[in-house]
C-alpha cells in the first residue's frame, strides 16, 4: 500500500473502533510489510491526526456537500473523504488535482466505481464552493460555532465557557489546534546539555530550549531523534514540562523512600531517579503488569538505579509501613494533552469523566493510610477538567479535614497558580500540556 492508502486504512479503523490514534498510526509506521520512507511516515502522521484534530469542521463541509444524510454515508466513504479535504484544506504542498484524482482512484480500488463517482464529484464541488463554509456565520449560538470551527464535543465546549468563558475557551481550543512540539528531559546523568544539543545541531534537527527546565529541549521531529537513537541509548525521555513542574512539589534532598502508586510507564520516577543525587529511592507501583514491565525497559535504558517495582491496584494500600512521601499521578481523562492527542475529545465522555473522579478519590483515600504524620501527598493529573482535580480534592478534605491540609506552592511555581494552592498549566497561557498538581499535609 501507498502512504495515502495506509492513512485511509488507519482513519477507517478509528472510525470503526474509536481506538487510540497513536497506536493505529504506531503499528502502521513500524510494520515491516510497508517499508515507508521517512517523508511518507511524516506524511501518514500528519494527515491523520490533522484529520482527527478537525473531524467535525471537515464531517460539517462534507455534510453540506452530500445530498443524502451523511450520517448514514459508508465509513469507507466517509474515511477517503475526510481524507481528502484535509488535504486541499491544510497540506497546500499538494496540488488540489493530485488529491481528487488520487482518492478518486483510491475509491475505485477500496470500494467501488460508483463510489469513486460520488467522491470525485463532491471534491469537485467542494474545490468551486469552499468559500461558502464559516461555521461562525452558519450557528446561532456560540457553543456550536466553537465546537465545529474548532472541532470539538459540543457538551465539552458548554462546559468549558461555564467555568472559564467564551474567550478563554476559544483560546484554549485554537492552542489545542496548534501544531504539537514534544519536550525532550536530558538524562544528565549520562550526557550534559551541551553536549546534547550540539548532537541536535550536528543533524540539523530543529529544536528550542525549554524557558522553564535547564535539561529540556522542545522538538518537532522526533523520528530524527528515533533514527539517531537517542532514546535506544539512554539519552533522553519524552516528557511534557507540566509533569516536571509536579516533582518540584516534592522534597528531593533527602535519604529514603517515595512512592510513586501509578509509576507506569515511568515518566515522572525515572526523572527523579535522573535527578537524585542524595540517596533517595523509589519504589514504583502499578496495577497493570504490561506498563510495569515496560517502566523496567525505561529504568534500564536510562541506567538508573534505587528503585524497586511491585505490581499493586492503587485503591488498595500496599504496606503496613508509613512513609514521607506519596506521589499520585492520578489515572485521568487525559485532557490536557490534547494537542498531541486529538483522539481523547472524541473518546471521552461527561459519564467517564464521573467515574474517574470516583476511581481517584478511592485511590487518594487509600493513599493517606500510608502517610507519616506530617508527611505529604502530591496528588496530580494530565486533564484540565476541575471535576478530576479540585473536585477530588475538595471531597477529600471534606472526608480528612481533621487530618489533612493544602500545602502552600513554592514560590518559583506560584507563575502557574491563581491562589498559590493549585498548580494549574493551560496551553494557551503557559506553552505546556494542561495539567494539575497539590501537595496535601498530614497535620501534625
Amino acid at each position: 500500500m501507498n502512504a495515502r492508502e495506509i492513512a485511509y486504512y488507519i482513519l477507517f479503523h478509528f472510525e470503526q473502533e474509536k481506538g487510540k490514534l497513536h497506536e493505529l498510526i504506531s503499528n502502521s509506521l513500524t510494520a515491516t510489510e510497508y517499508d515507508l520512507r521517512d517523508g511518507e511516515k511524516k506524511y501518514i502522521s500528519h494527515l491523520c491526526s490533522g484529520v482527527v484534530r478537525n473531524l467535525s469542521l471537515i464531517d460539517w463541509k462534507l455534510s453540506g456537500l452530500y445530498d443524502g444524510d451523511y450520517k448514514r454515508m459508508l465509513n469507507k466513504i466517509k474515511s477517503l473523504l475526510r481524507l481528502a479535504l484535509y488535504e486541499l484544506d491544510y497540506m497546500d504542498f499538494i496540488p488540489p488535482h493530485a488529491t481528487v484524482n488520487e482518492v478518486t482512484t483510491l475509491a475505485r480500488k477500496k470500494i467501488n466505481s460508483r463510489a469513486a463517482a460520488q467522491v470525485n464529484g463532491i471534491l469537485r464541488t467542494y474545490l468551486r464552493e469552499k468559500g461558502r463554509f464559516d461555521p461562525e456565520r452558519k450557528f446561532k449560538y456560540i457553543e456550536t460555532q466553537l465546537a465545529v470551527k474548532y472541532s470539538f464535543p459540543e457538551w465539552m465546549i458548554k462546559r468549558w465557557i461555564n467555568l472559564w468563558g467564551e474567550e478563554e475557551t476559544r483560546q484554549l481550543c485554537a492552542a489545542f489546534n496548534e501544531r504539537p512540539y514534544f519536550d525532550l528531559r536530558i538524562n544528565l546523568s549520562r550526557v550534559t546539555s551541551d553536549d546534547f544539543i550540539q548532537i541536535l545541531n550536528r543533524n540539523n534537527i530543529e529544536f528550542r530550549p525549554s524557558a522553564v527546565f535547564p535539561q529540556v529541549v522542545k522538538v518537532y521531529d522526533l523520528l530524527k531523534i528515533t533514527k539517531l537513537k537517542l532514546f535506544e541509548q539512554g539519552l533522553c525521555s519524552v516528557q511534557d514540562e507540566s509533569s516536571l513542574l509536579v516533582l518540584e512539589l516534592l522534597q528531593l534532598d533527602f535519604k529514603g523512600w517515595i512512592v510513586d502508586v501509578c509509576a507506569a510507564p515511568g515518566g515522572k520516577l525515572t526523572a527523579i531517579l535522573e535527578r537524585e543525587k542524595s540517596g533517595l529511592k523509589v519504589i514504583g507501583l502499578d496495577r497493570d503488569l504490561r506498563r510495569l514491565n515496560r517502566l523496567q525497559e525505561n529504568c534500564q535504558r536510562l541506567g538508573l538505579q534505587n528503585y524497586n517495582l511491585l505490581q499493586n491496584d492503587a485503591t488498595v494500600p500496599a504496606f503496613r509501613t508509613e512513609f514521607e512521601q506519596i506521589l499520585i499521578d492520578a489515572p485521568c481523562s487525559g485532557l490536557g494533552s490534547i494537542q498531541k492527542h486529538p483522539d481523547i475529545k472524541w473518546r471521552r465522555s461527561w459519564s467517564e469523566i464521573l467515574e474517574f473522579q470516583e476511581l481517584q478519590l478511592k485511590i487518594l483515600q487509600a493513599q493517606a493510610k500510608l502517610i507519616k504524620t506530617g508527611g505529604f501527598i502530591v496528588y496530580s493529573t494530565c486533564t484540565i477538567e476541575p471535576a478530576e482535580n479540585e473536585g477530588v480534592v475538595e471531597k477529600f478534605l471534606e472526608l480528612h479535614k481533621d487530618r489533612f491540609e493544602i500545602d502552600r506552592l513554592p514560590e518559583r511555581l506560584r507563575l502557574f497558580s491563581r491562589d498559590n494552592t493549585y498548580l494549574r498549566t493551560f496551553p494557551h497561557h503557559h506553552q505546556m500540556d494542561g495539567s494539575f498538581a497539590v501537595r496535601l499535609r498530614k497535620k501534625q
